[in-house]
């Protein structure tokens, strides 16, 4: 019986890329997120509002270790950008787990073949 490595695959594509961004918006611009069905809607719609948002700060971690990092010098926001890292910090580790559960249950197919 073969076995469907697909969803291991779909898994792994999708956390290959660790992305934080932490903006900021216009006073009068409100985002409804409780009338998105999907996380991909979303953010599609944190996507589409990014043109009226100010960068306070991004994080872009690529799976073969390529980094991007942008922090704002604005001490006003430095508030934010503590934040920010504590999301990126808490989104590592989150991964960590996914990964270890991921080799896990390859490891044990692969043992079964």
């Amino acid at each position: 019986m073969p076995i469907n490595f697909e969803p291991i695959k779909k898994a792994l594509e999708d956390v290959a890329t660790l992305e934080v961004a932490t903006l900021t918006s216009p006073i009068n611009s409100t985002l409804d997120l409780t009338k998105f069905k999907t996380n991909n809607d979303l953010f599609e719609a944190i996507r589409a509002s990014l043109t009226q948002s100010s960068p306070v700060a991004y994080t872009k971690l690529e799976l073969d270790g390529d980094t991007i990092n942008y922090i704002s010098n604005d001490p006003a926001l430095a508030a934010l950008v503590d934040k920010h890292t504590a999301f990126v910090n808490t989104a590592v580790e989150s991964r960590k787990t996914l990964f270890t559960s991921i080799f896990t249950a390859v490891k044990d197919v692969l043992e079964k073949i």
